[in-house]
């Protein structure tokens, strides 16, 4: 890895940004190539993990970068949402322009942070899961065994999908990066 991610040495507020949007850089390339073939064993499940993994990864920059912010404005963190480091920085009367956009995109239904913001979300609540049916001749099958649960929102797994997580990413690295230009000339 040495030489891939920028680890923060030159720019220690930096880094950890850097590297979270680097891994879902990779977990979307991976995603495309399963996608792209399909005959591998258990594709799918690892498909799954990849888009998931590329969506905590891009949640993970989002709030990385929140910690930018809470150490270019002094605050005290860690203030791990838009709002927190609003209600921070409101209490030292201080105001950002970049907490107003961002809770701008956030409040947006369609923009890409808040379908980010959603995506992450449910990444973490657990899915209510498909019904089981036992087969009538074996009704206490259910109970001995595990059974693989389906989630509707693991559908549709496509390119489409990929295209999504690298729109968030490239919205994602476009705003971050014209934020960092704003804050170096202050």
């Amino acid at each position: 890895m040495k030489g891939a991610v920028d680890t923060g040495k030159l720019r220690p507020n930096q880094g950890r940004t850097n590297q979270k949007l680097y891994f879902a850089k990779l977990q979307q390339d991976r995603l495309a190539q399963l996608l792209a073939d399909r005959s591998g064993f258990a594709w799918e499940a690892e498909a799954l993990s990849c888009r998931e993994a590329a969506i905590l990864h891009l949640h993970g920059a989002y709030v990385a970068f929140l910690q930018e912010l809470v150490r270019f404005y002094k605050l005290a963190g860690p203030l791990m949402n838009s709002e927190a480091l609003r209600e921070a920085m409101a209490a030292k009367g201080q105001v950002s322009p970049e907490i107003s956009v961002l809770q701008s995109l956030e409040q947006t239904r369609d923009s890409w942070l808040a379908q980010l913001l959603r995506a992450h979300h449910l990444c973490l609540i657990v899915p209510d899961p498909v019904p089981a049916v036992a087969p009538e001749d074996e009704p206490e099958a259910l109970g001995r065994s595990i059974s693989l649960v389906t989630v509707a929102s693991d559908e549709p797994l496509s390119p489409a999908d990929v295209e999504s997580l690298r729109r968030w990413q490239r919205e994602l690295t476009a705003i971050i990066r014209d934020f960092r230009s704003e804050m170096a000339e202050w």
